[in-house]
């Protein structure tokens, strides 16, 4: 789970408490919820299937660098905030 994504949605939760409270208005967002991440995700295998067939083994292997250390720096970022100015 994407600690952003969560984080997103559980202030837009919070903020739309007594909307989603109702029976049909939190069924129908979680629904939305559910449908948007599933989306997402099967468009990302798509995108992944395609490219990945396609490129060359060392772009991959850089691809996989970048993407990880993507990751890495983001978990740095989240584990030493910079201070507030």
């Amino acid at each position: 789970m994407n600690p952003t994504t969560a984080l997103y949605f559980a202030a837009l939760t919070t903020a739309q408490g007594a909307t989603l409270r109702a029976g049909a208005a939190g069924a129908a967002f979680l629904a939305g919820v559910a449908l948007a991440s599933l989306l997402w995700q099967q468009t990302l295998v798509v995108i992944g299937t395609f490219a990945g067939s396609r490129i060359s083994p060392t772009a991959r292997t850089w691809t996989f660098r970048l993407g990880y250390g993507l990751v890495a720096a983001y978990a740095l970022k989240i584990a030493f905030p910079l201070p507030a100015l």
